[in-house]
């Protein structure tokens, strides 16, 4: 036996010392949603990854019990602020030339002024030149410039109507712009998809929705017809467009469609009963969330996924009210928003679609053995340190016997581990 698997073995051989009685190990639930820390004070908006960091942005002004004003980075473990954050409100948020881009309705960014949009390169904030007249509401990244969208009309003192470029040092229109805010921004098939509540796009009739091809503004189809285009994805080859809406391209599309060159405007399913307000895509599945409590006529809080084979499906009993934000870190699906539970636990306006577990591996390299043993003695004895230490690391893989409890003096779990160890072949590869 190795140096290794000896001092693990003896490491654990103390809590067995202990003298708890032998019971069969167990399985938990597949997936579950799970809280990120103590999560926030006030609402997520939205959502992205930057040097490795999950980064929220909102209305909130601390995280995980800590001062992080309208925005904070999660390190796997514990949230931290990004200098003094922002002075009002965040948006947006995206990643452009290797910095954190965030967007909203602020003047300050630390102790910088920054009019509604700022950058963050990691340890300072600084402006993109003198920002826009008002606020900005979306982010992307197109043909190597940063876009902006929001209510403003004007962005680096220049005419810009809803919608702007930023080239790494001016801001510039794109076109004659929009009569109406923008709201929604992602690129699609080489072009770039603006979504919002106007009715023309460089002069051209294009409702609520409208593609830029670095030249000109052209309609998708007949366009969206309804009140506003509040998010946009791509799925399956694509483009995906959710907000509050009874109809795209004149069929029937309740809140939700999909539309191709080829195809035109599609439903999916029959869509939801109201707003959708966020998308992204998770393990081949669109994740769809928002004010709706059915989705596909069937029950989904405020979430829901689809695919193909499937049709609209919950993730478990979902949030207790809107979710405004969505991304992947880590593999797994993170939510934001105005909930404060999420699968019946407590998540204070962001919280995790847990991956299933890989119950009994505790260093998660993929497979259970005696290298789990010292990560398990952490996880039963410093919890927190277990966190960092193993960050990304599936929590629910230490709740061996499934009963909900984990993490630091979930001592119930050890005796399901011995049996786990002893009563298989190792290593037990994960599924």
């Amino acid at each position: 036996m190795s140096g290794r698997k000896v001092t693990g073995v003896l490491a654990f051989a103390t809590f067995l010392a202990a003298g708890i009685a032998l019971e069969p190990a167990a399985q938990g639930e597949n997936y579950d949603w799970v809280s990120l820390g103590s999560g926030m004070n006030n609402d997520v908006q939205a959502l992205t990854v930057y040097n490795g960091e999950l980064v929220a942005g909102g209305w909130f002004s601390s995280a995980g019990g800590a001062p992080c004003k309208r925005v904070a980075r999660w390190n796997g473990s514990t949230w931290q602020p990004l200098d003094s954050g922002t002075g009002e409100y965040v948006l947006a948020l995206t990643v452009y030339n290797d910095e954190l881009i965030v967007g909203g309705d602020f003047t300050t960014a630390g102790e910088v002024a920054c009019s509604n949009v700022a950058r963050w390169n990691g340890s300072a904030w600084q402006p993109l030149g003198s920002g826009t007249s008002s606020s900005v509401c979306a982010l992307t990244v197109y043909n190597g410039e940063l876009i902006a969208g929001g209510i403003f009309t004007a962005a680096g003192g220049n005419p810009a109507s809803y919608i702007a470029r930023w080239n790494g040092s001016t801001w510039q229109p794109l076109g004659s712009g929009m009569d109406s805010g923008v709201g929604a921004l992602a690129v699609y098939d080489g072009e770039l998809i603006a979504g919002g509540n106007f009715t023309t796009a460089g002069g051209v009739p294009c409702d609520r929705i409208a593609r830029w091809n670095g030249s000109a503004w052209q309609p998708l189809s007949a366009g969206i017809g309804g009140n506003y285009v509040g998010t946009l994805a791509v799925y399956n080859g694509e483009l995906i467009a959710g907000g509050y809406f009874p109809n795209a391209g004149g069929m029937p599309c309740n809140h939700i469609a999909r539309w191709s060159a080829a195809g035109g405007w599609q439903p999916l399913g029959s869509g939801m009963d109201t707003a959708v307000r966020s998308l992204t895509v998770c393990n081949g599945e669109l994740i769809a969330g928002g004010y709706f409590t059915t989705a596909g006529g069937v029950p989904c809080n405020y979430i829901a996924c689809w695919s193909a084979a499937g049709g609209w499906q919950p993730l478990g009993s979902g949030m207790d009210y809107v979710v405004d934000a969505l991304t992947i870190y880590n593999g797994e699906l993170i939510a934001g928003g105005g909930f404060t539970t999420a699968g019946g636990h407590p998540c204070a306006f962001v919280a995790r679609w847990s991956c299933p577990p890989c119950v009994g591996d505790l260093n998660c390299d993929g497979q259970i053995d005696f290298a789990d043993i010292n990560p398990f003695v952490l996880y039963l004895s410093n919890y927190s340190n277990w966190l960092v230490e193993f960050a990304g690391c599936n929590p629910l893989n230490g709740d061996i016997n499934g009963d909900g409890t984990y993490g630091q003096g979930s001592f119930g779990d050890i005796n399901p581990f011995v049996a786990l160890l002893t009563g298989h072949e190792l290593p037990i590869p994960c599924p």
